[in-house]
Formats: C-alpha cells, sequence, structure tokens
C-alpha cells in the first residue's frame, strides 16, 4: 500500500520537480487585440515549434470587435460576409464560442500533453487533459476570490453558470494546444446575434444560453478586469498550480515574419484549416452529442460498402485520428460488426481521441441511422 501511494503521489508531482527543486522554465506572451488571423496563425507557429523548444509557451490574447470561433470539425461554406463579424476557425476542435470585445483568450502549448506533469506522454488519458490544464486557470481565478470550477466537457463555470470554455489538440509529433476563453464583459450569449449575421441560414449548430447560465468577470468583480491585470492573473496560477517561471517574451522580427508567411491576407475568414461540407456525400447522419451536434457524410457502393465518409460537428479529436477513422471505415460494409471493428481499430492508438461526440459504441448505430441527404448545407 505505501509503494502504492508513494507511485501515485509521484506521478502528481511534476516530473521535473522530482528531478530538482528548480521550477520549469517556460514562454509567456502577451497580444491585445490582436486580428483573429494572426491569433490563429500564433498558434500554429508555436504548435509546430512546441517539440523543438522543448518550452511551455503560454499566451495570452484578445480579438477586436465581434468575433464568431468556429471549432476545427465545423463546416463553414455556407457562412456569409458580415463587415462588422469576423469568423475564424480554431485549430481546437469543439463548437463555436464568441470573443472579441469583451472577451479574453489564451493559448498553452506544450510539447506533449503530459509536460507539465510527467516525462511520459501518455501519462494522462486524452480525456484528462482538460481537467489537468483548465486548474492553472483556476488556480488564478481562485487567488482573486472567484470561485470557479471544471464541472467537466468544456465549460468553466462558477455558481454552475458558465464564465469561460476549453479545448485542446495534438498535433502529429504529440505537442499539444490548449486553449480557451474567458467571458470578461460579455458572455455566451453574444454568440446568437453574432451568427445571425454571418450565418442566417443555420449552417453552424450552436446551443443557445439563458440568462441564468452564464456570468461575466464584471458581474462577479463589479467591474471588468484590464486585459493586462487578467494576463497577470492567469500567468499567476499556472505558474503556482504548475510551479512554472515565466518569462515574457514577445514575438521576435523572425517570428513575426514567419507566422505572417502563413496569414492569407485576402481571406477574410481564417477557415482553411478543417473538414469542409462534402455536397457529394449523399448519406447523411446526425447526433445530439455532450457537445452539441455529430454530423456524418458518406457515400455507398451499390454493394452497400462505404466508399468515402466525412465526420464534422462539434467534436474533440486530432487531426490523425480523424484520418485514420475515415480511412478505416472507407471500404467496409454498412453493417454493425464491421463499423464497430473499425471504429475500435482506430482508437486503441493512445495518440488517437474523439471526445463530446458520444460513446464510441454508438457511433455504428449513428452511421446506420444515416438517411439520404437533401443536399442543402
Amino acid at each position: 500500500m505505501i509503494r502504492q501511494y508513494i507511485r501515485r503521489t509521484a506521478r502528481s508531482i511534476p516530473f521535473h520537480r522530482q528531478l530538482c527543486c528548480a521550477p520549469m522554465q517556460a514562454r509567456f506572451l502577451t497580444q491585445f487585440s490582436t486580428s483573429p488571423n494572426d491569433g490563429v496563425a500564433t498558434d500554429r507557429f508555436l504548435l509546430a515549434r512546441a517539440t523543438e523548444t522543448d518550452t511551455p509557451c503560454l499566451r495570452i490574447h484578445s480579438y477586436p470587435n465581434d468575433v464568431v470561433l468556429l471549432g476545427r470539425y465545423h463546416t463553414p461554406d455556407g457562412l456569409g460576409d458580415a463587415p462588422d463579424v469576423a469568423t475564424v476557425r480554431r485549430l481546437t476542435g469543439g463548437r463555436v464560442f464568441p470573443a472579441g470585445e469583451g472577451f479574453v483568450q489564451f493559448s498553452l502549448t506544450l510539447p506533449h500533453r503530459a509536460f507539465l506533469l510527467s516525462h511520459d506522454p501518455h501519462a494522462i488519458a486524452p480525456f484528462q487533459v482538460l481537467n489537468r490544464y483548465a486548474r492553472g486557470v483556476m488556480a488564478g481565478l481562485k487567488a482573486r476570490g472567484i470561485e470557479v470550477f471544471y464541472p467537466g466537457r468544456d465549460l468553466l463555470t462558477v455558481r454552475r453558470r458558465a464564465i469561460g470554455w476549453l479545448s485542446f489538440v495534438t498535433a502529429t509529433d504529440g505537442a499539444l494546444l490548449c486553449e480557451g476563453g474567458l467571458f470578461v464583459r460579455r458572455d455566451a450569449r453574444a454568440l446568437a446575434p453574432m451568427l445571425d449575421r454571418v450565418d442566417p441560414c443555420g449552417t453552424v449548430f450552436s446551443r443557445l444560453f439563458a440568462p441564468e447560465e452564464v456570468v461575466t468577470l464584471e458581474e462577479i468583480l463589479g467591474s471588468p478586469p484590464p486585459f493586462d491585470q487578467l494576463a497577470e492573473t492567469l500567468k499567476n496560477g499556472f505558474a503556482h498550480q504548475h510551479d512554472i517561471e515565466f518569462t515574457e517574451r514577445p514575438l521576435d522580427v523572425d517570428e513575426r515574419a514567419a507566422i505572417m508567411r502563413t496569414v492569407d491576407r485576402t481571406e477574410p475568414r481564417a477557415v482553411s484549416v478543417g473538414h469542409r461540407l462534402r455536397l457529394d456525400l449523399p448519406w447523411e447522419a446526425t447526433a445530439s452529442t455532450p457537445l452539441g451536434q455529430l454530423r456524418i457524410r458518406f457515400s455507398l457502393t451499390p454493394g452497400r460498402i462505404i466508399q468515402k465518409i466525412r465526420f464534422s460537428g462539434d467534436l474533440i479529436a486530432d487531426p490523425a485520428g480523424i484520418n485514420a477513422l475515415e480511412r478505416g471505415l472507407t471500404g467496409c460494409p454498412l453493417e454493425q460488426r464491421t463499423l464497430r471493428q473499425s471504429i475500435d481499430e482506430t482508437f486503441l492508438d493512445p495518440d488517437h481521441y474523439l471526445i463530446g461526440a458520444g460513446k464510441l459504441e454508438d457511433l455504428p448505430g449513428v452511421i446506420l441511422r444515416a438517411q439520404p441527404s437533401s443536399g442543402e448545407a
């Protein structure tokens, strides 16, 4: 029993603390009122360099005006243009959230998903990632007297009212991006009027929040915390929770140039990452999920063999895992046993995950309930 306790305790202590007493070194970066396209490009750059630098980076940022933050697996093909609303696709999956004036975002990039806890990337399971890294945000806000909790899924709450959101993604080299946003002066209810302007046909599924389901930092504190003060609060929370020593280091000239090379200045909506709507796939199935909606489209041979298949919606998943899932189901007969076997084989790989889409064992049933699509977005 004592040995088991010691092993459990050792796993709960950041691995750098098990080796020495010095805190882990990490980078801290703030970007006030940056453009949404630049923000996504910065996340992409930092994620791509995470394993190379072997250094965590915490970035606190905000966007101007009104911004619709799509998840990685939403299909934005039906969205229109609105001069007063920017639409950007995050690198992470999950549901759509509002950003812009009255909101603050945070992005944590790590060389692997368990980096602040262990040298072993698989020391925590994918479904534990948000629980572990929500704690840095919670520690910072609790130090300000805000009793924030992570009840599960993708929300942070105060007295059971949503005050922020979380999501994450892992790259093919194992690097992690965990990001989220806090409701400072506005809350999740701001999303509906934004979507009305860019998505009047309702192509993107979104949940409507009631006033009693949300709260802002302004309501709790009496006034909205300034950006710099909130950034310091979050930095201190992560530093305390994970024994990190942050060094503030803005992007240098070379980093800015590398980031700018990935930004398409001609495209007002940064939606190049992720899935597009496949109207050429005539069969469609949808299902309500813990995060919102799962959407599956596919085509069949005359012998009812899957030719092509595409998953989209409010999914938190690694891109390599989604690709492997779609490849594995291609060529499968449309019957329960083979569909289940292919899905199980995909997620035997510990680097692959599909969160927020319901139980994996229920996926074959969703596919089997598919109906011919009307062809509309």
